[in-house]
């Protein structure tokens, strides 16, 4: 064979058994994990995950407590008009930089409930704060709730996860000012395992499931002190 050939071929086969083992790797260690039985483990896995993993969301927040958190992302058609949105309820931003920062594949943001308060904090391409919206008691008593199931992969932060793992969307509609502002919570937190993490199949599964059980109570959270988005819209 000529040897030109036969690297493609190497190269390709490698590829195949590689991913029969992620794949039956996979398989065991799903076996092994119960998510009804995480999800009693919610208060411990949420002051592990704020102790280690997202630490700077402690530092972000400075004294105000931390009673749920998750992941956010902006609609891609929120990103062109959100400059519109600047009302008196909304603080410490600049909304026609959020919006478009919020929706970047390599952006963090992060909706977190202090209170009667909700706070989205998204982050540099540096990891650092950048922005910070306050959304208070009156904005969140008239905002709307609509599920719009699965995340769409083109939006970027989970494009390579297997379908199962990608998050399930609500999105929030504010009203500022008669305008309405949309926003999207997610129901878990995001997690992209490095390569070293997806060998361990087991412990990239157990960090899964720290990350959906804490993301999902976000939303239970913000709809038992919420009562009117627990009517939650569909959509068509």
């Amino acid at each position: 064979m000529n040897p030109m050939y036969f690297i493609p071929v190497v190269v390709i086969v490698a590829g195949i058994v590689f991913s029969v083992i992620i794949n039956k790797r996979h398989k065991s260690a799903k076996a092994e994990i119960n998510i009804d039985q995480e999800r009693k483990l919610y208060s411990l896995y949420k002051t592990e995950l704020l102790n280690q993993d997202f630490a700077f969301l402690q530092k972000w927040m400075k004294d105000k407590p931390i009673d749920a958190f998750s992941t956010a992302s902006s609609p891609q058609s929120t990103a062109n008009k959100v400059q519109q949105f600047i009302g008196d309820g909304v603080k410490n931003v600049a909304l026609s930089t959020v919006g478009v920062r919020v929706q970047r594949v390599e952006t963090d943001a992060f909706w977190v409930l202090s209170g009667k308060e909700l706070h989205l904090l998204s982050a540099d391409t540096e990891g650092d704060l950048e922005e910070h919206l306050i959304f208070n008691e009156s904005r969140i008593a008239n905002a709307q709730l609509q599920n719009n199931g699965v995340l769409k992969t083109s939006l970027g932060f989970y494009a390579k996860q297997a379908e199962e793992y990608l998050p399930k969307v609500h999105t929030i509609t504010f009203d500022v000012d008669g305008k309405p502002l949309s926003l999207e919570i997610h129901d878990r937190l995001k997690y992209i395992p490095t390569t070293t993490e997806m060998w361990n199949q087991q412990k990239n599964l157990q960090t899964r499931a720290k990350y959906q059980v804490v993301g999902e109570h976000f939303l239970e959270e913000l709809k038992s002190r919420y009562p009117h988005l627990a009517i939650v819209k569909q959509t068509v």
